[in-house]
């Protein structure tokens, strides 16, 4: 059942055309009505039509580049500075908060996550470790700044493209607006659709909405302006005179981690794949559970997972309280748990439990049972076939840990569906031959189970959980 229930890598394009439907309802009245508009508009040149067709492509193949950002909310105007990396891609900035402080945000297509504020981190452009919550965009936003920031945060997204677009439609959609100067630079502003491709679940193309690009004499983007639907436009200025060491811009763990460039595996890397799981069918090891499961909304959990007897024991933490999990092949089985710490033996009464066979199982079977059920998967008697591996698997990044390497893959297990690199559910973490970390994609963002080498005794479940969930 894990291989089925988790949600895929999120797609920039998807999550794009999410974001052009709520503009497309904020509509264009605040551009045609903002000040300083210009009465003089004009068809676009071929050679100004060009240099709109290629600024996504350019885009794509930039360095991050700083922002300004500039969003007006209940008659006021929010400003808050950030980066944007267009190859993840992803938004990490500094916000005001309602309280008179600040935020760290960082957006990825669909999701964002929040903490407190780090001023000096962010000065430095370090991306704490912890303290991150996740959110979906729009859906999960609580406040009017908060959904000002995620359509313009999301419209990010659709400022970058692998392929330019095509001149001749922009020559047809385009206008020319004004003149301008920004940070020195003289620009030439454009109001034009949103540039993003299209698919069935597009508006009709009455109804695309547009925005305002404001390119230099290289076709550089200055500025981007699009209605978020307050009285005047919100703003992006992307500062790219501004250096800065961009190496420490990774999104946080809950959002995926360090950007991915997915590869073929070599032989050596597939031998070692195809070993990874017969390696742990005689092994036990500690687990450490993090797992986004709502807006806002984080469950942890510590225990351990026993290959031997296939069993998954577990304490777990989230703002409902405290709970024990026990995990079986056939099912699993939930009661409170007393006191913060995993009784060495579960205890006799008290358990709520759920096989997998059962008609409504699927009604209780969520992100924490989706994760542990991989993990349950990732014991096998016999190794793999190499050869298949090197045919399947795929090489995302490779992580410096204490010194040491560690190789984040992606590869089948026996019901998972067919995707291409990058857009697998379920990403693991190699240390050498050993099986350090499985990350899975949920609905609130990356849920991640540690794993570190332990000797467990085994547990001793009461039989009448044992005949339930196998």
């Amino acid at each position: 059942m894990s291989s089925t229930t988790a949600v895929p890598w999120k797609s920039a394009l998807m999550w794009a055309m999410a974001i052009i439907v709520a503009i497309a309802v904020a509509g264009w009245f605040a551009v045609s009505c903002s000040p300083g508009g210009s009465s003089a508009e004009r068809p676009v040149s071929e050679e100004e039509a060009a240099l709109l067709a290629g600024m996504r492509e350019r885009n794509h193949g930039s360095e991050p580049v700083a922002v300004r950002i500039s969003v007006p909310t209940g008659g006021e105007t929010v400003t808050a500075d950030g980066f944007v990396d267009w190859q993840t891609p992803m938004l990490y900035a500094r916000v005001p908060d309602a309280e008179g402080g600040h935020r760290l945000i960082q957006a990825v297509p669909g999701l964002i996550a929040t903490r407190a504020d780090d001023e000096a981190a962010f000065s430095e452009l370090r991306v704490p470790e912890d303290g991150w919550t996740t959110r979906q965009m729009l859906a999960g936003a609580g406040t009017p700044l908060e959904t000002t920031i995620d359509i313009l945060a999301s419209s990010l997204f659709t400022l970058s493209s692998a392929e330019a677009d095509d001149p001749a439609e922009l020559a047809a959609q385009a206008t020319w607006r004004e003149e301008g100067v920004i940070d020195g630079e003289p620009v030439d502003s454009f109001r034009a659709p949103i540039m993003v491709e299209t698919d069935e679940s597009a508006p009709q193309q009455g109804a695309k909405p547009e925005a305002l690009y404001s390119l230099d004499a290289d076709g550089n983007l200055r500025r981007f302006q699009v209605n978020t639907g307050e009285e005047s436009l919100s703003a992006v200025d992307f500062l790219r005179d501004v250096e800065f060491d961009a190496s420490g811009l990774a999104a946080a763990d809950l959002l995926g981690g360090p950007a991915v460039t997915p590869a073929p595996v070599d032989e050596e890397l597939a031998a070692t794949i195809a070993e990874v799981r017969k390696g742990n069918w005689e092994d036990t090891a500690e687990v450490e559970l993090t797992v986004p499961t709502g807006d806002g909304e984080v469950t942890t959990g510590r225990g351990s997972i026993d290959w031997r007897t296939m069993t998954a024991y577990l304490h777990l933490s989230d703002a409902s309280g405290q709970r024990l999990l026990l995990a079986r092949p056939g099912g699993y089985a939930t009661a409170a748990a007393e006191g913060d710490e995993l009784p060495e033996s579960p205890p006799a009464e008290g358990w709520e439990a759920h096989a997998l066979a059962d008609e409504d199982a699927a009604d209780h079977f969520g992100a924490v049972e989706s994760l542990v059920f991989r993990l349950l998967e990732m014991a096998a008697e016999e190794a793999e076939d190499a050869d298949a591996i090197a045919e399947q698997a795929f090489l995302l990044r490779v992580d410096d840990v204490d010194g040491e390497a560690v190789h984040v893959v992606e590869f089948p297990v026996a019901g998972d569906a067919e995707a291409a690199g990058g857009r697998s559910a379920f990403r693991y973490h190699l240390e050498g031959e050993r099986l350090r970390e499985v990350e899975m994609m949920s609905f609130y963002g990356v849920a991640s189970a540690e794993l570190s080498d332990e000797d467990f005794p085994m547990v001793e479940i009461p039989w009448e959980l044992a005949e339930k969930i196998g």
